[in-house]
């Protein structure tokens, strides 16, 4: 991988439910990725690593010019506005723990959980130089 620098970095909304099944679905709305597990924490970081996935394919293309239209990948209105409610929600509600995820690549600004029903964080992703 190519040394990293410090000004090249992508900010991304991430968030999650418990669905009526009891499982946890964790979306990122920057990327519109999202995966559904048995757990919060598994939720997480399965999302984190669809995250660092993506980032890594949509950076291993011989079209540069492409990469613009990949970084970020905005996720339907419908989607955002459910990211707002949720940040929103747990602002009011909820309390922040950063200590429940896995260790993470990323520089986390903190989980918020609410009502432990649902959670929404920030992660900065340092993008690698383009070669």
């Amino acid at each position: 991988m190519p040394p990293q620098s410090a000004s090249q970095k992508i900010n991304l909304r991430c968030d999650g439910y418990r669905t009526w099944q009891r499982t946890w679905v964790a979306s990122c709305i920057d990327l519109s990725l999202m995966v559904e597990r048995p757990s919060m924490e598994e939720s997480i970081k399965a999302l984190q690593e669809q995250i660092i996935l993506y980032i890594q394919s949509v950076l291993d293309t011989d079209d540069k010019e492409s990469i613009s239209y990949l970084l970020p990948r905005p996720a339907p209105f419908r989607e955002k506005l459910f990211y707002q409610l949720i940040a929103i929600a747990c602002r009011l509600k909820g309390k922040s723990a950063s200590t429940i995820s896995p260790t993470e690549p990323a520089n986390r600004q903190g989980i918020r959980v609410c009502r432990g029903s649902a959670f929404n964080f920030n992660e900065e992703y340092p993008l690698p130089q383009a070669a």
